[in-house]
């Protein structure tokens, strides 16, 4: 009695994972394109401007396609004209729009617990200051800190702005003890936020995370970036895993590395993969699905509380201009 009834229970498990890897496969893969928007420290003109370009770039490429994907602007960024393209960004697309830092070469860790709160407040009004009043509200969510760098304090800053989650973290690599196998976002005990993890690639023996800037600095080339970003998708795809990517407009906003992720795109949709905001990815796990189409609705965005205000040099009404170079064809791609 007691083997039969534990060779029945055998054979239920084997055949909910069965099904359970059954569902998965037939779903499309989830990808999570995540921008860090920023400029160099101490920017001339013309960096500021290469920077700005970068994002139009990413962007236009990006939305062109029926695409979406999470900006993270530093305050730096967001001080250049930087501010009117997330402005329009944010009336003309679905695009999520959340904080990362003051300046791109920061060291949250360096930082006591008040200064990374006060510093990260404010990092929150920028980005949320990015709209047009009575139009449109943006709530920044999420955050990503610079070179992944964060710490116990950013944690408690975090919880202190009601920040939904981090993607400081890196699957395999940079994780909470006890997550080093979790590829989809999770809860950070004693935390109110998630962890959100950015994928990383076997490659050469060596697991590296799928962030532009690490494959830059490490001398590699647009096409080894592609090969990179084509080879995880293709190890994932049928799988329970997402792919979460890390750019910056500083290194795929020109050149052969937006080339190379214009490509990726182009393949992703040839093999059906549905594109999410890093928001969008926290709410699956929340709802425990993992199909985008099956979380609920949002909620409509309650009306701008101070509009025509300003704080701390802040303001937050922003009048969209016509601008000349916004029509102008970019180094890459097209603001129209």
């Amino acid at each position: 009695m007691g083997v039969r009834l534990a060779s029945t229970l055998i054979a239920l498990v084997s055949i909910i994972a069965i099904f359970g890897a059954a569902q998965a496969a037939d779903l499309p893969t989830i990808v999570n394109l995540m921008i860090t928007a920023g400029v160099p420290p101490e920017a001339t003109a013309e960096e500021k401007k290469a920077g700005e370009l970068g994002l139009v770039n990413l962007y236009t490429n990006i939305s062109s396609r029926d695409l979406v994907a999470t900006v993270f602007s530093t305050q730096d960024f967001i001080d250049t004209r930087g501010r009117i393209r997330l402005t329009r960004m944010g009336l003309e697309s679905e695009f999520e729009f959340a904080i990362s830092g003051k300046h791109s070469d920061e060291k949250l860790s360096d930082l006591s617990y008040l200064e990374q709160s006060r510093l990260l407040e404010t990092s929150k009004r920028y980005v949320e200051s990015t709209v047009v009043c009575g139009t449109n509200v943006i709530n920044a969510k999420g955050f990503m800190p610079q070179s992944f760098d964060q710490n116990q304090d950013t944690y408690a800053a975090l919880d202190l702005l009601e920040i939904e989650y981090s993607a400081g973290f890196q699957a395999g690599l940079l994780f909470e003890p006890g997550h080093e196998n979790d590829v989809w976002p999770y809860p950070v005990e004693g935390h109110n936020f998630r962890a959100v993890p950015v994928s990383s690639y076997d490659l050469s023996d060596d697991r590296v995370v799928l962030h532009d800037g690490s494959f830059s600095d490490a001398g590699m080339d647009g096409e080894e970036w592609y090969d990179a970003l084509v080879g995880k998708f293709d190890e994932i795809e049928g799988k329970d895993e997402p792919m979460v990517v890390s750019l910056t407009n500083t290194v795929s906003g020109s050149g052969e590395y937006l080339d190379a992720i214009n490509r990726f795109m182009d393949y992703a949709i040839s093999q059906n993969a549905t594109f999410v905001t890093t928001i969008h990815l926290v709410e699956m796990t929340k709802a425990g699905v993992l199909d985008a189409s099956e979380l609920p609705e949002e909620a409509a965005p309650e009306e701008c509380p101070e509009c025509g205000e300003e704080e701390d040099g802040i303001n937050a009404t922003i009048t969209v201009i016509e601008d000349k170079e916004a029509n102008a064809t970019e180094a890459e791609g097209t603001w129209s």
